[in-house]
């Protein structure tokens, strides 16, 4: 039997799509029939002028004015744009993504990124591919150019982003309530006795981890810093990621302030991290947030990226999962009350677990060969009777 061909892409403006798009790759790859699945990030073959024009002004927003990517954010939700740009800029933007898919000849296309699903339904309405189409979202809440008149299914992450999409016009049989693909790791059962050795941990002492997320300008280092004010003798584990210049402020902070601090770069061992910590404090991506869910961490969140990190904000805090440390000066205040109230750590351990969906991925991956079988009935459809002397076989 020939494999069929699953392109899943995303736009890797933040690690957080990625990380989505290879836990429902995985997935698929864990299933029996014979698949090949090819991530394809946008951005490594898209123009230069593309980054430019599209992406750096997202980021000089983020950092420099954030009050007007809010306010842009807003505009576009409340008009119910439906594109993130015109057609043109990914028509010749994106063109080199285009050429990839249509030479890879996918029987099927995932997105995992909102402007991935504007480029998807651009391609497949002028023809560089003929597949369907399934969208994979990674907010709690979603944004009107999701709606594309080319996507077949919705994979979203809650109720709320289900009935946004209806309330937009998508089909409510074309909508799947799945969660936020992650690694399976999260939800693994660890050995708390054998994670704290390995780490080098005190039991006796509460483990705060710190992380900055892929996206947006987190002050690691001030966060840090401020947690000596908690009065609670804790350990801290802060990854610094990809960003050599934040792990140096972070050196120079040890032996400065009166914290058991260990730091890590780049590291795949994130499931790991999150089953020896007591409490998380991140900025509320997505993903991060999803992950989190599945480890049954609690959550304090700080730093959100205007308008679709704040509406992560307002969910976690209202499923009972999380605190919103809305200024810098909040957060030892908010870490010392979690951090010495054990019932109230249980029950928003609890609440994580309870509100988690750590089998998203495979969940997503059902949904994707159901639209393989489909696309294949339909495709052995239209494929003529052999002639005399000629064998049919299904591929």
């Amino acid at each position: 039997m020939i494999p069929r061909r699953v392109c899943i892409m995303t736009l890797g403006v933040g690690t957080g799509h990625l990380r989505a798009s290879e836990a429902v790759q995985h997935a698929l790859y864990d299933g029996a029939d014979p698949i090949e699945v090819k991530v394809v990030d946008a951005l490594d073959l898209a123009r230069p002028w593309f980054h430019w024009l599209y992406v750096d002004p997202y980021w000089w927003m983020l950092r420099h004015a954030p009050w007007l990517w809010r306010k842009l954010f807003e505009h576009r939700q409340r008009k119910l744009h439906r594109a993130t740009a015109p057609d043109w800029v990914f028509r010749r933007g994106c063109r080199g993504v285009l050429r990839q898919i249509k030479n890879y000849a996918p029987h099927l296309v995932i997105v995992t990124e909102i402007a991935a699903a504007e480029i998807a339904a651009l391609g497949r309405q002028e023809g560089w591919f003929n597949a369907p189409i399934l969208a994979v979202q990674t907010d709690f809440q979603t944004e009107p150019p999701w709606v594309q008149p080319g996507i077949d299914m919705y994979c979203v992450a809650s109720d709320e982003a289900r009935g946004q999409l209806i309330g937009w016009g998508v089909l409510p049989n074309r909508v799947l309530l799945s969660g936020i693909p992650v690694d399976p790791a999260f939800s693994l059962p660890f050995d708390e006795a054998e994670l704290v050795q390995a780490l080098g941990l005190d039991a006796r002492r509460p483990v705060v981890l710190v992380m900055g997320g892929g996206m947006g300008p987190v002050p690691l280092d001030k966060v840090v810093a401020s947690l000596e004010l908690c009065g609670v003798p804790m350990q801290v584990l802060a990854v610094a990621g990809h960003d050599r210049e934040l792990r140096r402020r972070l050196e120079l902070l040890r032996g400065r302030i009166a914290i058991d601090l260990r730091l890590f770069g780049w590291t795949d061992n994130i499931p790991e991290l999150m089953a020896a910590a007591d409490l998380l404090i991140t900025k509320p991506g997505g993903l991060t947030a999803a992950e989190a869910l599945a480890a049954g961490l609690p959550m304090i969140l700080t730093h959100p990226i205007p308008g679709p990190e704040e509406r992560h904000v307002r969910y976690l805090e209202q499923k009972g999962v999380a605190l919103h440390a809305d200024k810098l000066h909040d957060l030892p205040r908010l870490a010392s009350r979690l951090l010495s109230s054990p019932e109230e750590l249980r029950e928003m351990r609890r609440r994580a677990r309870e509100w988690s969906r750590p089998d998203a991925a495979h969940a997503i991956a059902q949904v994707a060969l159901a639209l393989l079988e489909k696309a294949t009935y339909i495709e052995l459809l239209a494929t003529p009777p052999p002639r005399s002397g000629e064998s049919a076989y299904l591929m």
